[in-house]
């Protein structure tokens, strides 16, 4: 807000006590000069957000967050400081002052407003299709049939859209919407020279930001028709990744039950409102962000993911607990029993049965435990290695040692392998892990890999042939499959390289990174610092592969050698007949290495 005068700020400020505005937000309790909570910005159950009368500041011990009135609610609104500064000004009864704006600035908000107008007007047109048409009676039946009630339709502003091509642009026209601004908002696309509706033959879902203004829409097909659901593509208004669909409706409960459910798409969210679960969101999708779980931090003490039942559901699920994990919100998930989604299971069991499917929702940690070891071929001992490889990642993102120690002891228990071979490599992983922050550094000083073991430079070594070289996946694809890559994140950059084969370089590099985590991202770049896998010869680069899967497979035996042994060890000490076996199959994988790989 370039150009707002001092006295005005200084004027709100005044008439914004801290201990009353906070208040507003999260209930404070005096002890001694100042003011306690449980911090608003991170989970914790012991307070240590604290708030000074006499200096109007607040300061969080625990994450170390702190400011003045404008600052926290900076934070806790989740806005701009010029959007900050209306708010405390609109609650202390202050006009606003006019203030001087650069052109960019004025041409940015009159795009913002001119389009936020436009998803209005659409958003009332849409319900007064629904109340007022033919087609709004079938989409109305509809709504009611998934156990929709008036209220929540009205809470939501749900509508419908006509069976017409043209009906929304031709009735927003008249109220003086432009195409361009249509088009704009993603209300219309162009087909053969002529525009045309996006939306038609759906009961219509305005989605909502925060604060309740109307962003995008999501439609939903009466009958079969494909696709089911179809949302508005991003907008400068509309940013998936940002929104959490309801919580506009939501945050009131969420505040004050300190609990969120998290669901896929925006039809659970609506029908588990209707049964009264009226803390639930959703992500739009699969795509929960870093964004969302910034959003939930401030919000809650814990998040509650309730996706669909299917695989994919629960491997998104796996990915949003880590991304809470690392924001470091308390999460739990929720795998809803015999059928497929929240929406079914609440309107066939209600209310009260989905509660206490919340109060007993899993861990997220043991979560992805269980899905992955389920996920995981755990027959024989080689499996075991794999399925633990892949496991140590959550361990890794467990910041508190107790709670690491339980999962540790679940592994051990489900996979009946020793504990201390399980903490072993998480050592050894979390070991790495410090030293690799050098992977925020830009690529051209990534050069130091040469400290990094003979199968991990294998495994770098032998992406960065393929990524330059994608003719050669489906020659290796079985044999490297087989043999796999001991470091998770590998694995999934050698999963992502599948649908890859035949492109260039830039290509794949330019695809891995806009569909890849951060992990995955670094881990690209230290490969790509590998010159000679770029300067590679046709000949040469499959001389390449054939020599990091000798050494992958050399290392795979070598690890199987020490559990083993180690197994062997255990046995022994205990006095179990067993040692034997274990003795006798180490023996065995090591003349496998010595006839294979010689005695080096």
């Amino acid at each position: 807000m370039a150009g707002m005068n001092d006295d005005f700020k200084e004027k709100v400020r005044q008439s914004s006590d801290i201990i009353d505005v906070i208040s507003g937000y999260v209930p404070l309790k005096k002890k001694g000069r100042d003011y306690w909570a449980c911090c608003p910005f991170h989970g914790e159950k012991t307070p240590s957000f604290s708030v000074s009368k006499e200096k109007q500041f607040f300061y969080c011990y625990g994450c170390h967050v702190g400011g003045d009135v404008f600052e926290f609610v900076r934070k806790i609104e989740n806005c701009t400081f010029p959007e900050a500064l209306k708010i405390l000004a609109n609650r202390a009864n202050i006009p606003i002052p006019e203030f001087k704006k650069t052109a960019e600035d004025r041409a940015r908000e009159a795009q913002q407003a001119a389009l936020i107008n436009v998803n209005e007007l659409a958003a009332r047109y849409f319900v007064a299709c629904l109340q007022k048409t033919a087609f709004g009676k079938k989409a109305y039946a509809y709504l009611q049939g998934r156990g929709i009630t008036d209220k929540t339709i009205a809470d939501f502003s749900l509508g419908a859209a006509l069976p017409s091509y043209h009906s929304l642009l031709l009735n927003l026209q008249k109220h003086g919407c432009s195409v361009q601004e249509l088009a704009q908002a993603g209300l219309i696309r162009e087909r053969d020279g002529r525009y045309h509706d996006l939306f038609f033959n759906r009961v219509m879902i305005p989605i909502k930001d925060a604060r309740g203004k109307v962003v995008a829409f999501g439609g939903r097909v009466l009958d079969d028709g494909i696709p089911k659901y179809l949302n508005t593509g991003e907008t400068v208004l509309f940013q998936k990744r940002e929104i959490l669909f309801g919580l506009d409706i939501a945050i009131k409960a969420i505040r004050a039950k300190r609990l969120a459910v998290v669901v896929e798409g925006y039809m659970d969210a609506i029908s588990l409102h209707a049964a009264g679960i009226d803390y639930a969101v959703a992500s739009l999708g699969t795509a929960f962000s870093r964004e969302h779980a910034k959003l939930l931090a401030r919000l809650v003490d814990t998040v509650v993911l309730s996706y669909d039942s299917d695989d994919a559901g629960k491997r998104n699920a796996v990915r949003a607990v880590s991304i809470l994990k690392d924001a470091e919100v308390p999460v739990k998930v929720l795998t809803v029993p015999e059928v497929k989604d929240p929406d079914e299971y609440v309107r066939k069991y209600g209310k009260e049965e989905f509660a206490r499917l919340v109060t007993d929702a899993m861990d997220g940690t043991e979560f992805q435990i269980r899905y992955t070891i389920g996920k995981n071929n755990n027959e024989d001992l080689a499996g075991k290695v794999k399925t633990v490889s892949n496991l140590i990642p959550f361990l890794l993102e467990s910041k508190n040692a107790i709670a690491r120690a339980g999962y540790v002891r679940l592994i051990a228990q489900l996979l009946t392998i020793d504990e201390e071979l399980i903490m072993g490599e998480y050592r050894k992983a979390a070991g790495k892990s410090k030293r690799a922050d050098v992977a925020a550094v830009p690529v051209h000083v990534l050069k130091e890999t040469k400290n990094l073991q003979a199968w991990e430079q294998a495994e770098m070594k032998l992406l960065g042939v393929l990524i330059h070289n994608s003719d050669l996946l489906p020659d290796y694809a079985t044999e490297i499959a087989g043999i796999g890559f001991a470091n998770p994140v590998r694995q999934a950059i050698f999963v992502a390289l599948q649908p890859l084969v035949g492109k260039s370089q830039p290509e794949i590099t330019s695809t891995l990174f806009a569909d890849g985590e951060e992990t995955v991202k670094q881990e690209i770049k230290l490969i790509l610092t590998d010159d000679v896998a770029h300067d590679a010869t046709p000949d040469h680069a499959k001389l390449m592969v054939r020599d990091c899967l000798r050494q992958m497979q050399k290392a795979q035996l070598e690890k199987l050698f020490e559990i083993h042994s180690k197994q062997a060890d255990a046995y022994e000490r205990a006095g179990d007949p067993r040692f034997m076996e274990e003795l006798q199959k180490s023996q065995a994988i090591k003349d496998k290495i010595k006839r294979l790989y010689g005695d080096n």
